[in-house]
């Protein structure tokens, strides 16, 4: 198969036993690897400059085993040493809570079936998914570059369901913890926020939405599916080298929020209200690069990671960024 391959683990997390070390070593020789590295993340390193040091070492398969803030750092460390048609690949092995990165992929959830799929003793193909990279005012701030988003940016109800989601819970209660916390969230504010897609400065957005939008959440995707079977956003595709958006909002209080519960659970994929002709709105969107203009600060979350509150951001696709290993079909 090749020579060197390279995993990045998250040791925090409870999956990541030494059984499943020793397997998905097993798994690796079996698939004709001859050397196999370990890197471990750290709370300060998250995987990306681990694997762009294993890239810089001459691996040709780096394998993201943690949660999704792992596989959105290993996906960025693999992004900028390599290129997606340099010849180096991306394998998930999900050992998160909610593991949107695998669900949209159509990754098994299962840890052995996975680490089949990512060491490649299982029929898999190789595809070529975009990434987003997220600007704002906070980041330019603190001198920090962009930062990369594999699954989804939340701004609003979303960032505080996260910050809300303890970990201990997470641990007992898997991905329920993010239910409860939604719970405690349901009070979010309305944020008033000018919206363009497709656009250029940030100071244009203010005059191509030219009418301020009111909405409790900001979603600014790449994958629309969650937990429980829920596709939030049904167009989503992690390869189509587009971004969706959705504003979404409720008022009547937990009324609303009923209302948009019954537009979005499975087992169809979410059919919304036109805006206007009910208690919740979803606003939809879709284009290369989005910018948001909030006006105040607003806390936001990539990928699971909550981030400084932000009074903008920008939000824009790098198409085919990276080779990934996903289920082969048909």
């Amino acid at each position: 198969m090749g020579g060197l391959a390279c995993v990045v683990i998250n040791p925090s997390k409870r999956g990541a036993t030494p059984r499943l070390r020793a397997a998905l070593a097993a798994e690796l020789r079996a698939a004709g690897w001859v050397r196999v590295d370990w890197a471990a993340t750290t709370p300060d390193q998250h995987g990306a400059r681990q694997a762009a040091r294993a890239v810089e070492a001459g691996a040709e398969l780096v394998i993201a085993a943690g949660g999704d803030g792992t596989a959105r750092a290993v996906a960025d460390g693999v992004a900028r040493a390599s290129g997606p048609r340099a010849g180096v690949e991306l394998g998930i092995v999900p050992l998160g809570t909610a593991n949107l990165a695998a669900r949209g992929l159509g990754i098994p959830l299962r840890r052995w079936p996975a680490l089949r799929l990512a060491a490649g003793t299982a029929a898999h193909r190789v595809a070529l998914i975009d990434l987003l990279r997220v600007s704002t005012d906070a980041l330019e701030a603190a001198g920090a570059p962009p930062e990369p988003c594999l699954v989804v940016t939340g701004i609003g109800f979303d960032a505080r369901l996260v910050a809300a989601t303890r970990a201990g819970l997470k641990r007992h209660a898997g991905w329920g913890a993010y239910a409860i916390a939604a719970v405690r969230s349901l009070g979010s504010p309305r944020l008033p926020m000018r919206i363009a897609v497709d656009g250029g400065a940030r100071e244009e957005a203010r005059a191509r939405a030219r009418e301020e939008a009111r909405a409790r959440c900001l979603l600014i995707a790449n994958s629309g599916r969650l937990p429980a079977g829920i596709r939030l956003l049904p167009d989503a595709r992690m390869d189509d080298g587009a971004l969706d958006v959705a504003a979404l909002d409720v008022r009547r209080g937990l009324v609303g929020w009923a209302s948009l519960a019954r537009q979005v659970l499975p087992p169809a994929p979410a059919r919304y209200t036109p805006p206007g002709r009910g208690l919740a709105d979803v606003r939809l969107a879709r284009g290369r690069e989005a910018v948001v203009d909030l006006g105040e600060p607003a806390p936001l979350e990539i990928d699971g990671e909550v981030l400084a509150p932000a009074r903008w951001a920008r939000v824009h696709v790098e198409p085919g960024a990276v080779a990934v290993r996903v289920p082969r079909t048909g």
